[in-house]
């Protein structure tokens, strides 16, 4: 399970270079939508904190094992950092998405309790609330800190899934994939770069300070969050 959890991270970091990505842009003129609903339940139970070929995966098999556990052992003392300053990423995305959306002119409605796979968009849409034209669907693929690699840095990253569904007939209105500090280049996906305030300079110092690493958490989701909303101006 551990070298399956890092074969996914390095996928997400790395596998979105194989091919261009092509956005669906938002005409809101021609869209005609005032009321939005929000899908609920679109970030990971866990952050991530991951260091791309740190020292131990230079050793083979072996290696990959002894590394893949150091790699899980640092993401489950992350997370317990998280929840000591009891922080809620759920919370936190949907605040900043609903009242950036409030502020474009937008009513904006939650769905909360939706199942879905997580670090995807859901499969079918349930019934709508009055007065919503569109659902946007946000799933969070990752959310935590990466390092580029041995000695560098750990720092916030996020990569999101972002789409607007029209509820009368399932088109899609917009779609759009946004990674907050990559680790590739990345062809057709918003890029944002990582805020230096919240650079950590390794393992240890990521868990000295467990507000910190929440707000740089925090501010990451927030410039994924503002992002997602100004493709709907």
């Amino acid at each position: 399970m551990r070298i399956q959890f890092v074969g996914l991270v390095a996928a997400l970091a790395l596998g979105a270079c194989a091919s261009p990505y092509v956005a669906a842009p938002y005409d809101r003129a021609s869209a005609r939508v005032s009321g939005i609903a929000i899908v609920d339940d679109s970030v990971p139970e866990k952050a991530i904190a991951y260091e791309v070929a740190s020292v131990g995966s230079n050793f083979g098999l072996i290696g990959a094992i002894v590394d893949a556990g150091i790699q899980a052992e640092r993401q489950d003392a992350v997370n317990d950092a998280l929840r000591g300053v009891r922080f809620d990423a759920e919370t936190k995305l949907e605040e900043r998405i609903v009242s950036r959306l409030v502020a474009q002119g937008y009513s904006v409605q939650p769905m909360p309790g939706l199942p879905r796979r997580r670090h995807d968009w859901l499969e079918t849409y349930p019934a709508a609330p009055a007065a919503t034209d569109a659902y946007l669907d946000i799933a969070i693929v990752h959310y935590g800190y990466m390092s580029s690699g041995f000695g560098q840095p750990f720092r916030p990253a996020v990569g999101a899934k972002v789409k607007l569904v029209k509820v009368s007939d399932g088109s899609t209105l917009m779609e759009n994939q946004i990674v907050y500090n990559p680790l590739n280049e990345m062809q057709g996906i918003i890029t944002i770069a990582p805020n230096p305030e919240y650079a950590f300079e390794n393992r240890s110092a990521l868990l000295a300070d467990p507000a910190r690493l929440a707000a740089g958490i925090e501010d990451a989701l927030n410039q994924v969050a503002d992002t997602a909303t100004q493709l709907l101006r």
